[in-house]
């Protein structure tokens, strides 16, 4: 009788535990494989500060001579040396011997700009056009902007909110108060403020080959008195991994069937200050390798596509676009109706945004840099009736608005594009704004 009792119990035991696996197996089988959340990322431009200068003093001269160099840019050597004896004037405390202040011409014979400096760093920078508006300064730069710009978005990197971040140039004034370039105040702000904080890139990017947090392209002021960008290649060494070197500066890479490309435009050129004037490589060479990179992600079923350069395809303000001749505009949008591509630029001090041919646009002028695009005379340029309109100001005037892009993509839907932005002069001096609507 005990032996028939234990005998049933063992039965049922084992007729329980098959069932339990039979069970497991059904919900292991029922259960669909893990959906790739897919991914965020973060997109700023033109954060770099305006100038540093030798503060003492008894430092004058050589704070002079910067200022003569900055002023090369766009004039011979010898008219920038009447231009800063003649019209610049740098105030110093009588107390301190610190300088504090420093006025000089802008963009026009009619525009005055005052600079406040606090050791040795343009802190504040304003502008009167005494022809067109005479009596008022609008301020055009304010150094803790780009210090909120950078605090926020290495927050979205460490808190996951973003996995990586992309830049459309100019992180830095120029290379030359340096020896070597790497080491001159402009690098080692971009250092204190944004790279010492970024998390090393985890596993996730590690097997997908990105070895870094931040994939900046190259714009103007990077090249500037640092023509082997040495000072760009020491922030980002792991860039040499895509092959950029002082001779390329283009690269790509793909990160969950996505493809990003990074071109570059080139040095500046106040003959055409928005001219593709690159030779690292050139703009046909960099065509046709654009191509090749699309076909590329057309066959291998990879739908949406990143591009930054620096220089802006569409714009109403400032300096405007690239020129038709040298415009990336007809190679990209041939491909919009295989391909979702989106188009981060910079280069133009504010934002903007379009979407022409199934492109879509973005001008991402504001990450710190002077915003010049705000003064009379520079909001609007005169453009064609048919030129794209602009989907952010939409014809209203510009004014300061420093911010960065946070953009979401999800396998299958709709690509989120999302600006979080400080306007200083505003009741509402922060806040979040959906751009597009969204892309498929």
């Amino acid at each position: 009788m005990i032996i028939r009792i234990l005998k049933s119990i063992v039965s049922a035991t084992a007729i329980s535990i098959l069932c339990a696996g039979f069970a497991t197996a059904k919900t292991a089988e029922s259960t669909p494989p893990p959906v790739d959340s897919g991914f965020s990322f973060a997109v700023f431009g033109d954060s770099r500060s305006m100038m540093y200068l030798p503060d003492k003093a008894d430092q004058q001269e050589e704070a002079t001579k910067l200022i003569v160099d900055m002023f090369n840019l766009v004039l011979p050597e010898k008219v920038a040396e009447e231009v800063v004896k003649k019209d610049v004037k740098l105030t110093y405390d009588p107390d301190s011997g610190e300088l504090v202040q420093i006025v000089m011409p802008f963009m026009s014979q009619s525009q005055v700009m005052t600079l406040t400096v606090d050791k040795g760093w343009v802190t504040e920078a304003s502008v009167e056009d005494v022809k067109l508006l005479p009596g008022v300064r609008r301020t055009m730069f304010r150094l803790h902007a780009g210090e909120w710009l950078a605090r926020e978005i290495v927050r979205d990197v460490e808190t996951g909110r973003a996995k990586f971040i992309l830049n459309t140039g100019d992180l830095v004034w120029w290379g030359k108060q340096g020896n070597p370039p790497s080491k001159n105040p402009y690098w080692k702000l971009v250092y204190e403020d944004i790279l010492k904080h970024m998390p090393a890139p985890d596993q996730q990017m590690l097997e997908a080959g990105l070895p870094g947090r931040i994939f900046p392209a190259v714009g103007n002021h990077e090249v500037w008195d640092d023509s082997d960008v040495e000072g760009l290649l020491n922030a980002f060494p792991y860039l040499k991994k895509f092959g950029v070197s002082d001779k390329r500066l283009v690269y790509k890479f793909d990160y969950k069937d996505a493809l990003f490309i990074f071109l570059w435009t080139g040095k500046y050129d106040y003959r055409s200050p928005t001219g593709w004037g690159a030779t690292r490589p050139t703009y046909e060479e960099q065509m046709k390798e654009l191509k090749q990179w699309l076909d590329e992600a057309k066959a291998a079923g990879t739908h949406k596509v990143f591009v930054a350069f620096h220089a802006p395809a569409f714009c109403r303000s400032g300096m405007g676009p690239i020129p038709d001749d040298q415009n990336p505009h007809k190679v990209l949008a041939s491909y919009a109706k295989d391909l979702d591509i989106v188009v981060f630029n910079g280069h133009v001090h504010t934002t903007e945004v379009y979407e022409v041919d199934g492109v879509k646009y973005l001008v991402l002028g504001g990450g710190g840099a002077e915003q010049d695009p705000i003064l009379p005379g520079r909001s609007h340029l005169k453009v064609a009736d048919s030129y794209p309109k602009d989907l952010y100001w939409k014809g209203q005037d510009r004014k300061e608005d420093y911010n960065y892009l946070l953009v979401d993509v999800k396998p299958g839907q709709k690509t989120k594009f999302t600006l979080n932005r400080f306007r200083p002069w505003s009741a509402e001096p922060f806040a979040t704004v959906e751009l597009f609507g969204s892309s498929k």
